[in-house]
């Protein structure tokens, strides 16, 4: 029997989370959202399922078992409650909610849900944070006195998600997520602050530095900036230093592994998350969904639970916080 799925929201990531269940042997994408009329005809056209307008709607059709929810960050909380009012395996694209009251009453709902429910932190599938992990694990790198992370990209990115996201919530809270990960304890503590400059005029901060102190007392140091030159070579420029008691881990990802030289210009290439390869979409996004689906298969929870993604939430909220008062702040 394959899996039914759906997906919520056809904009650009949700469109690569539909060619990746397309994928997937025993997957079926029976139905997917989209409120642009325009937009609803050409999925209608190129994936050949139903496509709704009204993701309530579609929400409730029975012949759904689950879904990825890729929609605004401010729309989350609403439709992940119509997702459990209606008993579906719900991948929900990172963060939780846009603010923390709305997040913890996601976390409420979902802590105990009967099936999966997990966010898109799609950082937990890539191989190289993911064998830091194990090092950490392994004790091989012993207890960690520091970190540093760094998240910046083009300024194309934000004016997307006007009005929707902002800085901390939509990029650094990935690097948030797996330091949490990496960690293993409680963040405690946040000192942060931001500047707006080229994005002043819509209220949204153009690069944030955060230092978390955690309860183990390790020290992370966190920047993203989001208003790299719109020919900048790369999409994401990415770096980690891991200074532990017993080693050091390190991750430099800026060129993907991959640079092509044209006359025209140099460009680093996605080849970490979401890259098609003889037509299909592969990376750790790949990964993460195939993980869901397995998850929804073998009945099993995934390894970003509610309570990951709802701290991940609460560091945001404090960096906010931070900024806005000019201190350190207490989670």
């Amino acid at each position: 029997m394959s899996v039914k799925v759906a997906v919520i929201g056809m904009g650009q990531m949700g469109s690569v989370h539909a060619d990746i269940y397309k994928k997937i042997p025993n997957v079926e994408l029976v139905a997917a959202c989209e409120w642009n009329d325009e937009r609803r005809a050409q999925v209608e056209k190129e994936y050949g399922c139903k496509v709704y307008k009204d993701y309530k709607e579609c929400l409730a059709d029975p012949e759904i078992e689950a879904v990825s929810i890729v929609l605004p960050d401010n729309m989350h909380r609403e439709a992940v409650e119509v997702a459990v009012a209606n008993g579906k395996h719900i991948l929900l694209e990172k963060p939780l909610a846009k603010e923390l009251e709305d997040g913890r009453k996601l976390y409420e709902i979902t802590k105990d849900y009967d099936k999966v429910f997990t966010t898109g932190f799609l950082l937990r599938f890539d191989p190289r944070f993911a064998s830091i992990k194990k090092a950490l694990d392994n004790g091989e790198l012993g207890d960690i006195i520091h970190m540093y992370c760094r998240r910046n990209s083009p300024i194309v990115g934000p004016r997307r998600y006007i009005g929707a996201s902002d800085l901390s919530m939509h990029v650094m809270i990935h690097d948030i997520d797996y330091v949490n990960w990496f960690m293993g304890c409680q963040p405690v503590k946040v000192f942060a602050r931001g500047r707006s400059v080229l994005l002043k005029d819509v209220n949204m901060k153009d690069v944030i530095y955060a230092v978390v102190t955690y309860e183990n007392g390790a020290i992370a140091c966190l920047e993203a900036c989001w208003v790299l030159p719109e020919n900048s070579p790369t999409i994401i420029d990415d770096k980690v230093e891991l200074v532990g008691t017993k080693g050091a881990a390190y991750v430099d990802s800026c060129d993907n592994g991959v640079r092509l030289v044209t006359q025209e210009k140099i460009l680093y290439p996605d080849s970490r998350h979401w890259f098609y390869a003889n037509g299909l979409p592969e990376g750790d996004l790949s990964e993460e969904i195939m993980a869901f689906i397995n998850n929804v298969v073998n009945n099993t929870k995934s390894i970003i639970t509610p309570k990951d993604a709802y701290d991940s939430l609460r560091v945001v909220d404090a960096i906010e916080r931070s900024m806005a008062e000019g201190k350190e702040v207490e989670l």
